[in-house]
């Protein structure tokens, strides 16, 4: 459940029935958005990989034809406050010590794995002309917390898969090791997992698009746009970093009560942009609505 943690119920809230509504941030919106000005942002920087295992490890085809979301589960070490400050920064320390997914411009929600991230792992693993896309492309698993999405693409046959997240502290805890635990080892064989090159980026969208010459064929994403504030960024980075024929597939929610994003104020900030034109390719309107869109250049 994508969840903020929210006392105030607003006027349209209220309205909505049990399974549309979501607990959102302590912080009302324009709150936010104040200290989103106000805070510095957080530079871009590629990740050394030195504690990514040298080999490849094998892998199970099956991993491959069926992708589902895992039980629900606690972190318990999470919940003790030496080891959580030792292992992780003040700000994602904080997010933990009020039960809050997000600190705007400090922690993005990065430590969790989310609704829409299962949808969009489906949707590619589901269809075989998306598995065919996959083959020898490169690709961006943008805002990739766990790193799901882009392990999938490495595992459906990608040449190339980068990883973007705002935090270099999830980076390194948690994408980084779920790489190795999924896509490399001691084992020898390499003919039993496609082996592609990956690097790893954390920092803001904009220091990213700006510092970083990369283009893409494919951009894989996931609940990346709760926040409008952020969608020019956003955009322009679609922009600069995806190929002329690239295709960007974004997972979300179809609203984020309580702060202001959603995938039809996103679509309206497509045309308003102008670059780009989006198709909904699978939706859901069960209990909170969730979209996928395929967005490519005009």
């Amino acid at each position: 459940m994508f969840k903020f943690s929210f006392q105030v119920e607003s006027e349209e809230e209220s309205t909505l029935s049990k399974d549309e509504k979501l607990e959102v941030p302590s912080q009302q919106s324009t709150e936010n958005e104040t200290r989103a000005e106000d805070t510095p942002v957080y530079p871009c920087e590629e990740l050394c990989t030195d504690t990514v295992l040298a080999e490849p490890r094998s892998i199970n085809p099956e991993v491959t034809s069926n992708f589902a979301p895992v039980p629900e589960c606690s972190i318990a070490y999470l919940n003790h406050l030496a080891l959580l400050e030792e292992t992780f920064t003040d700000d994602i320390v904080t997010a933990e010590l009020d039960h809050s997914d997000l600190v705007p411009n400090r922690y993005e929600g990065g430590l969790k794995v989310w609704e829409c991230t299962f949808d969009l792992g489906q949707f590619l693993v589901s269809s075989e002309d998306l598995k065919a896309q996959l083959q020898g492309k490169k690709v961006l698993d943008l805002g990739c917390g766990a790193g799901v999405l882009g392990i999938e693409a490495i595992l459906l046959g990608a040449n190339t898969v980068h990883f973007q997240d705002y935090n270099k502290d999830v980076l390194e805890k948690t994408t980084m090791i779920n790489y190795d635990l999924n896509c490399r080892s001691e084992d020898k064989n390499e003919s039993d997992v496609p082996v592609a090159a990956v690097k790893f980026f954390s920092g803001d969208w904009g220091s990213f698009t700006e510092n970083f010459d990369e283009k893409y064929d494919l951009i894989l994403t996931s609940e990346t746009i709760y926040s409008t504030q952020n969608y020019g960024k956003l955009l322009q980075l679609f922009d600069r970093k995806l190929e002329p024929d690239g295709i960007v597939y974004l997972a979300a929610k179809t609203y984020y009560f309580g702060v202001g994003g959603g995938v039809r104020l996103f679509e309206d900030a497509l045309a308003t942009d102008g670059r780009f034109q989006c198709q909904t390719v699978w939706k859901c309107d069960i209990g909170v609505k969730r979209e996928i869109l395929k967005i490519t250049r005009k």
